[in-house]
């Protein structure tokens, strides 16, 4: 008789952000589409952020474990990294020790690299998102220490995992050029939709309009999901469409989702200070955070999405907006012309005159932007759970044929 194999996912310790939505959507492709007879699914979570309420999957289909997350001391910390760098070793006592005294788990996947929390002696497959911190080095979010955290911390993990996987070939090499780890681990895995996404994405008009009732919304608006970081590039998206207000006289609506408080109010009181310079603050609604069925909603009711990002190699929002059919307006750089194909119009996103003359382009027409939406829905017949969970299964089935010589494992 088969025994199941126990494989545990560990959910970051935030359910703000793109990671968040990113373990989601494994969770949910291997739990909904594999064999329960053949694996057995253990959701690790810190304890404030439970996402059991989050994940579309059946009662039952997963065991969720809570774990607390402590707070750590500089010099402790500080030895961890020494440890680290020196050894290839980490001595910092986890979070997890004491849970995992009576679960036995056969495979481990880190959705990301986690800091401190490395889970001892079990296989792994640790999941790289990117290496653009060696891009931008001047970029606020990637201080020094940042980049010297992601350095050594990336590299240990990239190394002690049985696989290490990223979104693009691009992303795959760089792991391989900056940290120096063997390609041969390597694995493509890209970016899917979380599965509100796909459980929301047939709503109809009236339905649509219902979910967003409650916001003054523009009959006519482009559509931009991200938190207020300096790499999403806010600042120059707003100068686009100052830059068309002026050679056009157009208005450009631009609906904005996401976080413009705390670490992210310098970045959004800048963008909003620079459309109330250009004239164009009443063209900008900023709605914060909203549910996953608003954000769906959003999607489907805006003409496109706009996604100026600066960071890649590809990006979550390109692949929401491709399952949803909605037509993009991104950045040439990265691996995000081969994501989005003909779906999309790219600009060059250091030039807001490039940006505005490509926004103002798929405003203005009509038969573009069904051309570039169903270009999106035949891109989307490929953007599917079952093909995410083929790709993450076999990754899976690998690392256990080469357990138990692999995994985070310690001295």
């Amino acid at each position: 008789m088969m025994t199941a194999k126990n494989i545990g996912i560990l959910f970051p310790s935030r359910k703000s952000g793109g990671v968040f939505q990113f373990t989601l959507s494994i969770a949910e492709s291997l739990i909904n589409y594999t064999n329960p007879k053949e694996f057995k699914y253990w959701i690790i979570h810190y304890a404030a952020h439970n996402p059991e309420n989050d994940l579309n999957i059946r009662t039952g289909a997963a065991n969720f474990i809570s774990i607390p997350q402590k707070s750590i001391a500089w010099p402790r910390k500080i030895l961890h990294f020494l440890n680290l760098i020196v050894f290839n070793s980490s001595r910092l006592a986890d979070n997890t020790s004491e849970i995992f005294k009576n679960i036995t788990l056969d495979l481990l996947i880190y959705p990301t690299p986690f800091t401190y929390d490395f889970v001892r002696g079990i296989p792994s497959i640790a999941y790289l998102p990117n290496m653009m911190h060696r891009y931008y080095p001047h970029f606020p979010e990637f201080p020094f220490m940042t980049r010297i955290t992601r350095d050594i911390v990336y590299k240990y993990y990239a190394r002690k995992a049985a696989i290490y996987a990223s979104d693009s070939e691009q992303g795959i090499e760089d792991i391989h050029k900056f940290l120096h780890v063997s390609l041969n681990k390597g694995r493509v895995i890209p970016f899917i939709p979380a599965g509100y996404i796909y459980k929301h994405r047939g709503m109809t008009i009236g339905e649509i309009k219902n979910t967003l009732k409650k916001y003054n919304l523009p009959e006519k608006f482009i559509f931009y999901p991200a938190q207020f970081w300096h790499h999403k590039n806010h600042l120059r998206l707003i100068q686009a469409l100052g830059i068309i207000k002026e050679k056009y006289n157009t208005d450009v609506n631009l609906v904005l989702a996401g976080n413009a408080e705390g670490k992210y109010k310098k970045t959004a009181q800048l963008a909003f200070s620079e459309a109330k310079k250009l004239g164009i603050a009443s063209q900008i609604t900023h709605l914060g955070y909203v549910s996953d069925a608003e954000m769906v909603a959003l999607y489907k009711r805006s003409l496109a999405l706009v996604n100026p990002s600066l960071l890649g190699p590809t990006g979550i929002p390109f692949v929401e907006a491709i399952v949803l059919g909605v037509p993009i307006i991104g950045p040439d750089i990265w691996e995000v012309p081969n994501t989005v194909g003909k779906a999309g119009v790219l600009f060059n996103p250091f030039d807001p005159k490039d940006m505005a003359e490509k926004i103002y382009l798929v405003w203005q027409n009509a038969n573009l932007r069904e051309k570039l939406a169903e270009e999106a829905r035949l891109l989307a017949q490929s953007i599917t759970p079952q093909s995410h969970a083929k790709q993450w299964q076999n990754a899976v089935e690998e690392t256990l044929k080469l357990a138990p010589a692999s995994g985070l494992r310690e001295a």
